[in-house]
């Protein structure tokens, strides 16, 4: 057996796709989240997102022709979900990533599993990892996300909308008592945003005092003790299609400060969870929850 019949068959999707690449003008070179130099054609083409809020960006910025796939888990805006689906949001499927013809995939860093990126890498498909952890990494994703699709003026001016309102968010709560606040991932279990991630940031811009304290972990599941040890005074809750009234959880410790205090609020997860451009409603939306005078009669 000679090495040309020793030598596996390369998939039909790969020898496809190999082509459609060698014909593709170099571009710009991008430093992504995790340091990898990303060489990415001056405007991409063919785009797949495998991260949800990367998704809705790309529509935000007038971008949603040049998608070709998005995962299951991209449902924002509703025109994403008539997307080719490439798969969930940890575990998409590589061939059919490839079969699309990608000339640039968003990936995530706390999603994306190391080898997938690598395998297309290998294929020379350009991967560019985003990691945004606060409100100012936010920012920054959405001017990256920008430039690196070829919209770098859209992905400016929705940057700059984002940090203007943080500026004037800030500006409003400046100087004023900072409640505890107790951020809920979900409920049932209890999982809630610790120091160091996004929605710790956002309490933090919002004229808060995350309720979690440090070495906690990131998102740490919580059972009654620590609820009722921490005793938030704010309690910021997240209703979706499993768990429409989320408040409810908590009516069974009417000590708590925040229940007594009428005080758990709801506030849609894609606002507060979700890193892009509807990050501006949520923070508005939690710094009148704990500030409620400082935005009486006025628009923030």
């Amino acid at each position: 057996m000679n090495e040309t019949t020793r030598r596996r068959p390369r998939p039909w999707w790969a020898a496809v796709c190999l082509v459609f690449w060698a014909g593709l003008a170099a571009g710009a070179v991008w430093t992504d989240a995790l340091g990898r130099r990303v060489e990415v054609p001056d405007r991409p083409r063919r785009i797949v997102s495998l991260v949800p809020s990367v998704t809705e960006v790309l529509f935000a910025l007038g971008a949603q022709d040049r998608v070709a796939g998005v995962t299951r888990f991209c449902t924002y805006p509703l025109e994403a979900r008539s997307k080719p689906k490439v798969g969930g949001y940890a575990d998409p499927s590589l061939e059919a990533i490839v079969a699309l013809g990608p000339d640039l995939v968003f990936a995530s860093a706390d999603a994306t599993k190391p080898s997938l990126i690598e395998r297309l890498d290998a294929l020379s498909v350009p991967v560019f990892v985003v990691y945004p952890r606060s409100l100012d990494g936010t920012v920054e994703m959405l001017r990256q996300v920008g430039r690196v699709a070829g919209v770098a003026g859209a992905g400016d001016r929705a940057a700059a909308a984002l940090a203007d309102t943080a500026s004037r968010v800030r500006a409003r709560v400046a100087g004023r008592p900072r409640p505890g606040v107790l951020l809920c991932i979900m409920v049932r279990p209890l999982v809630v945003a610790g120091p160091g991630t996004l929605g710790d940031d956002l309490i933090a811009v919002a004229g808060g005092r995350n309720a979690v304290p440090e070495g906690a972990g990131r998102y740490p599941t919580w059972g009654p003790e620590s609820l009722l040890g921490a005793d938030p005074e704010v309690i910021v809750v997240s209703p979706h299609p499993g768990d429409p009234a989320p408040r409810r959880l908590f009516f069974q410790w009417p000590e708590l400060r925040a229940v007594a205090a009428g005080r758990v609020v709801e506030i849609p997860s894609d606002w507060i969870h979700r890193p892009g451009p509807r990050l501006a409603r949520g923070l508005e939306a939690l710094a009148r929850a704990l500030h409620p005078d400082a935005f009486a009669g006025r628009n923030p």
